[in-house]
């Protein structure tokens, strides 16, 4: 099952306007450098804006976050709790759910567009999931 990453509309409004400055400034000042870095970094956002995803699969939990991918054994997850965490995350809103995890008691943030199933998701693999609220 796979869950898209919650979009807020500053981080949609960054995703346009960054873009959209640098392509206005390689179009008033070309030259290749700016050209490659501006397709780049556009490349990039691209790939953060439409990947950042989160799939149950079987019993693992894949996250997805541009060009990072994160492998959670969902029978190791601990617990689940709201955030408005605004540390860098695969997350494209500040609407977060913190995921404990073991070994070592991990954590990592997500900010799946459809919280409550989500979790039912997650709760149907694994019970002993506590919500902390």
């Amino acid at each position: 099952m796979v869950f898209k990453s919650k979009i807020d509309i500053w981080m949609a409004a960054m995703f346009i306007i960054v873009p959209t400055l640098m392509i206005y400034g390689v179009i008033t000042e070309p030259d290749i450098i700016s050209l490659v870095v501006t397709i780049a970094i556009i490349a990039l956002l691209a790939i953060l804006f439409f990947g950042t995803k989160y799939v149950i699969q079987d019993n693992k939990l894949i996250i997805y976050g541009g060009i990072t991918k994160t492998n959670i054994d969902i029978a190791k997850i601990h617990s689940l709790r709201p955030s408005k965490n605004p540390f860098s995350a695969p997350a494209m809103s500040i609407d977060r759910i913190e995921i404990t995890f073991d070994p070592d008691m991990q954590m990592t943030l997500v900010s799946p567009k459809d919280k409550e199933n989500f979790v039912k998701k997650l709760l149907e693999i694994n019970p002993t999931i506590k919500l902390i609220h």
